[in-house]
């Protein structure tokens, strides 16, 4: 006999849970009992896909009292932005008012000594 129809024999042997289970695929089959069609990822994704827009739903769902609180608070929060740039603004100023009076002292200083010599 030829070694390679030896090893095929073989296998068929070793494989027996493998026949039963395509026979019961195949019984399966016949009896209407067919197994989904997709692969388990594609109903996991599918799934996801679901739960998803579901939730999406649900966030575009708001009520007219939950609209009024969500605009006061974006108000509120441009208030406070508005606040904090004023008072940076304010800040900067200061600044610049007191590197200014510095500068004249220094400037005074200077001309004082130039008209003393």
């Amino acid at each position: 006999m030829d070694p390679k129809l030896k090893s095929v024999q073989g296998s068929q042997t070793t494989s027996r849970s493998h026949n039963k289970l395509h026979k019961e695929l195949l019984l399966a089959h016949k009896s209407g009992q067919v197994l989904s069609s997709r692969s388990e990822l594609q109903q996991v994704l599918e799934r996801r896909q679901r739960v998803q827009s579901v939730q999406n739903e649900e966030g575009q769902r708001r009520t007219p009292l939950e609209d009024v609180l969500l605009r006061r608070q974006q108000k509120q929060l441009e208030r406070e932005k508005e606040e904090e740039e004023k008072v940076r603004e304010e800040a900067q100023y200061l600044e610049y008012v007191k590197v200014r009076q510095n500068l004249r002292k220094i400037h005074a200083a200077m001309q004082n000594k130039a008209a003393s010599t």
